[in-house]
């Protein structure tokens, strides 16, 4: 058996987890410079809002009060999905982050009869915690898993467990093929044109015409769908990631210096304190700016710079500043930019890599003692990432000119 904890409506919970006021209200988080619908309530799906609808389209329900329009804060969504995650891992064996808002449950060796009281301990974790409503399905495979959650979510169950394939059968006839993980619209189309239109249709065709028209991908879904497990997810939960990267698109086109190196260094707190939330350090720091293809009166400029740390960081201050001075190098008053990003590389486990042999070994242990005490201290009081206690002062600019970049904001209505 495996399960599948999905967050309900993950952004828009976000928000009313600290901010209760937004319970029950029709709510819509936007993508960044607030140009389409990322995640909607219950309430807002009832008033016929889509997924990934332009906001313009919504306008009038905004303008009117009807429905609330907020800017994506995805700083907070990610820290808010680490502590989420960190739950679902006190409650069996082994999970698999597949994505910001849903974890895979190894529970293999846990008596079936077990599962339920489970499922209920996670949920009550995750609602008293941290606020966050959440749906689990158990099944035999991960795409069954998938298919049981989605429907205890619009049954509204917390927890549903299907122990075999064949509970299934009757509800795959009416999920449409292009909801089968890993299908997509895509191959959707070509599937109507061999009259498979369902979920249902797709498991009753033979294995051989399966193999022949999709291949091995298709194969395996197939095979998943009738009971057999051959999805494998590993990679996705590596303790370590090969690199981190923090981007944005500014709403508009940005040639304030001062505005763009509060941005770097906003970005560079972000990628350390994940860093360290995955015990690794950097030995690389790559920052870039970008200008508006669209807007190519004064040429196009895609200007990189590639900064190498030995031995590895993750101290904010020092990626922080290090940022500023690749920044300085990069810049070009002549242009004006339309994003900006900075990538962490070449990151390996803490305490990996050998001191040199002239370092003094007492005196460096004893300075990355008091700095890991320091960094320990500072993201524990920013913990609530929603209201940051400390920030460096390269984090701030005299004055941000108005320009929103997605970290925090309201659009419409206030909160």
């Amino acid at each position: 058996m495996i399960g599948l904890v999905d967050c309900n409506n993950f952004f828009v919970s976000c928000e009313r987890s600290v901010n209760p006021a937004l319970d029950g209200v029709p709510v819509v988080v936007l993508s960044n410079n607030d140009g389409c619908v990322v995640a909607r309530s219950n309430e807002s799906k009832r008033m016929g809002v889509r997924m990934g609808q332009p906001a313009f389209e919504i306008k009038d329900l905004i303008s009117s009060g009807k429905i609330l329009a907020l800017s994506g804060n995805h700083l907070f969504y990610r820290e808010k999905s680490m502590r989420v995650h960190d739950i679902f891992r006190r409650f069996v064996p082994t999970t698999i982050d597949y994505s910001v808002d849903e974890s895979f449950l190894d529970v293999n060796g846990i008596p079936l009869e077990a599962l339920g009281e489970i499922g209920d301990a996670i949920y009550a974790a995750c609602r008293e915690e941290e606020r966050i409503p959440v749906t689990i399905g158990f099944a035999p495979t991960k795409t069954l898993a998938k298919i049981t959650t989605e429907v205890g979510k619009k049954r509204g169950e917390r927890v549903t467990v299907h122990p075999v394939a064949e509970d299934l059968f009757d509800i795959m006839e009416k999920i449409p093929i292009w909801n089968l993980w890993g299908m997509g619209r895509k191959l959707s189309k070509r599937m109507y044109g061999f009259g498979v239109t369902t979920i249902g249709d797709f498991r009753r065709k033979p294995l051989v015409w399966v193999r022949k028209q999709l291949g091995v991908v298709g194969e395996r879904s197939w095979l998943e769908l009738n009971g057999t497990s051959c999805i494998e997810l590993e990679h996705v939960s590596r303790p370590l990631q090969d690199s981190i990267s923090e981007t944005r698109t500014f709403p508009e086109d940005v040639d304030d210096f001062d505005y763009l190196r509060a941005r770097i260094v906003i970005y560079c707190a972000d990628v350390c304190r994940r860093l360290r939330k995955m015990e690794g350090v950097c030995g690389a720091l790559t920052v870039f700016l970008r200008t508006n293809r669209f807007h190519i009166e004064r040429g196009c400029y895609s200007p990189e710079i590639t900064v190498e740390f030995d031995p590895g960081v993750d101290d904010t201050s020092v990626v922080a500043s290090a940022a500023i001075e690749a920044l300085k190098a990069i810049y070009n008053p002549a242009f004006k930019y339309k994003r900006a990003g900075v990538v962490l590389s070449k990151i390996t486990g803490k305490g990996v890599s050998a001191p040199s042999l002239f370092d003094n070994v007492q005196e460096e242990n004893l300075r990355i003692m008091k700095h890991g005490n320091l960094m320990k201290t500072i993201d524990r009081l920013n913990s609530d990432v929603s209201r940051q206690t400390l920030k460096l002062a390269s984090e701030l600019t005299k004055s941000d000119n108005g320009h929103n970049d997605g970290y925090s904001s309201s659009f419409g209505a206030p909160k």
